[in-house]
């Protein structure tokens, strides 16, 4: 399967659907406000059931079948195809590529690998690579930088690189104590 541009919803709605099949109702209850996935990235229901249009229209999920509901209609209840998982599984262990995407983009997938059960450690290391390689482009654009207002925008960048570093510290010392406690 070739490379997917998804937007962030819908691989958090593809990620949930390939961790065994469900319907819409249930991962809007998982990326609801104060959820799982939701209370550090809500994604609102009516965007789950178009992420859900999306995917079944790119083949990426299928329907299987359905459940009653308990109240109102029966609810679909799809599954990920198989090149589809294998595609979730990677996109989880890249690093994103952009400071920016920090924030929202690795946080969901820190929490989609924990709900896997997998340790972060391998896309812990693999970020710090990109945040090392993003910090040296911003410090050689600071030196090179021809004012005052420009050399601040990059110092104020390389804040958000340091935030970034903190975050993965924080990230891997939480990874090996429960690595320790289940270990």
């Amino acid at each position: 399967m070739k490379e997917l541009d998804l937007p962030l919803a819908e691989w958090i709605v593809l990620a949930l659907m390939a961790e065994g099949p469900s319907h819409g109702f249930a991962i809007a209850t998982l990326t609801a406000e104060n959820a799982d996935i939701g209370e550090f990235w809500y994604v609102s229901r009516p965007m789950v059931y178009r992420s859900i249009t999306r995917l079944v229209e790119r083949e990426l999920i299928t329907p299987v079948g359905a459940e009653e509901g308990n109240r109102g209609p029966q609810r679909m209840v799809y599954a990920a195809t198989r090149s589809a998982k294998t595609t979730v599984t990677r996109w989880l262990s890249e690093p994103v590529t952009e400071l920016f995407d920090v924030r929202a983009d690795l946080t969901c997938k820190l929490l989609l690998l924990q709900r896997r059960d997998t340790s972060p450690a391998r896309l812990i290391e693999r970020q710090r690579v990109v945040i090392d390689e993003i910090e040296e482009s911003l410090r050689a654009k600071e030196d090179a930088a021809g004012d005052h207002l420009s050399r601040a925008i990059y110092a104020w960048r390389l804040e958000h690189v340091r935030a970034a570093r903190r975050f993965l510290d924080a990230v891997d010392v939480g990874a090996g104590q429960v690595a320790a406690k289940t270990g």
